[in-house]
């Protein structure tokens, strides 16, 4: 059975470098179903970084790499774009194709013709988030949601990574749905806590008001009073400079420049690295379904403050194996952050009840195995 996935994924054959969670996520299946020697893979993705098409062969999957429109792609919906990947999936001829998100990379393959896709949810539009938009924001996120219509009405096979999506998608009558965890690579399932430092607090994900980060700010602003040495790590890279000008603003004033470290993006051993010496991990987030660096932290055994919001509540079980707030609210967060800085039983106990949950259904191998299921149901019907 031949597969074309479509997504993001490493143009530098850097599989343990990755950038962001769609593309952990392709990645970890990838390696997931090279088990399968039926498949025959195929990775499509596109790439500000060329400007030219590029094919080549990685450990046993094809990689194809187009050039992304570089101006006036969302303005086109990025029409070039979808055109070079029609190319390529036709040149391909795969038997399913496989795309990631509701964004161009679906709208190509459903303009390709092709009779049996399959579409991986990783996020859903949703204009209730209140994340605040500037002019060039609000046009981009009106035009991605019109490629998010588009590709709604058309799409027949739906993978979702969280019952939350499910209930979003429960309207589209033509859509089949399967749900499928996101995979966590075996790296973060092996992490030493025993090496774990106090009042060292991480957050992993792009710096962004979409991701709270304003909100974890404002915690360490009341923290800092009770634990004169906490430190926030902050993993992943800058979204938008007028956010971040704003963060950096915010630093200064508050008193908060030796407590605050930004690490930008780092690859997977970095990221360990960070989670091992982590004895918190906040994760305030404003609109996530099945975040991989939450799946992660809790593959780590870490005990983690997160807020209630989209498909969050079904992965963080308050109390349980986490604690739950409400989104933009520091001080709970500062609360919930104090309670498991100053008792080193109760974040053992939460982080081994996270790390049981996750060990379930999200490795790589329990995932690629249920997708191979998927593909063949799809292939035979």
């Amino acid at each position: 059975m031949k597969v074309a996935i479509l997504g993001p994924y490493p143009i530098d054959n850097k599989v343990n470098s990755i950038n962001g969670g769609i593309q952990a996520v392709i990645v970890n299946l990838v390696k997931g179903l090279l088990k399968f020697k039926d498949l025959d893979m195929h990775i499509v993705t596109a790439s500000h970084f060329i400007d030219k098409d590029m094919d080549w062969e990685s450990s046993g999957v094809n990689v194809h790499a187009v050039p992304q429109d570089k101006i006036f792609g969302n303005i086109t919906l990025y029409s070039n774009t979808r055109k070079r990947i029609c190319k390529k999936i036709r040149e391909i001829k795969p038997d399913i194709v496989h795309t990631h998100c509701f964004g161009y990379e679906t709208l190509a393959a459903l303009d390709s013709g092709h009779k049996k896709v399959i579409v991986s949810t990783h996020g859903i539009r949703n204009g209730q988030w209140g994340v605040r938009h500037n002019i060039p924001d609000s046009i981009r996120a009106y035009l991605q949601d019109c490629i998010y219509k588009r590709c709604l009405k058309r799409v027949e096979n739906i993978v979702i990574n969280n019952p939350y999506a499910g209930e979003h998608l429960a309207g589209f009558k033509q859509m089949k749905i399967w749900e499928l965890d996101n995979p966590v690579s075996d790296t973060f399932f092996n992490i030493d806590n025993s090496a774990e430092e106090n009042a060292r607090v991480l957050f992993v994900g792009n710096v962004c008001e979409a991701k709270g980060i304003m909100t974890i700010l404002e915690a360490m602003d009341v923290l800092k009073l009770v634990f004169p040495e906490i430190k926030l790590r902050i993993a992943g890279p800058v979204s938008g400079k007028e956010f971040y000008s704003r963060v950096t603003i915010f630093i200064k004033k508050s008193g908060l420049e030796r407590h605050i470290n930004f690490l930008g993006h780092l690859n997977d051993n970095e990221l360990r690295e960070e989670y091992q010496k982590a004895c918190v991990f906040a994760f305030p987030s404003q609109q996530d379904v099945a975040p991989v660096a939450l799946l992660q932290a809790m593959a780590g055994g870490k005990a983690i403050v997160a807020t209630k919001v989209g498909g969050i509540p079904y992965i963080i079980d308050d109390g349980k194996n986490g604690f739950l707030i409400e989104k933009n609210d520091y001080r709970a967060l500062a609360d919930k952050i104090s309670l498991f800085i100053k008792n080193s039983r109760l974040r053992r106990e939460l982080g081994a009840h996270a790390k049981d949950k996750i060990s379930k259904n999200n490795r790589v191998r329990q995932v690629s195995e249920k997708l191979y299921t998927i593909y063949n149901e799809v292939y035979k019907g």
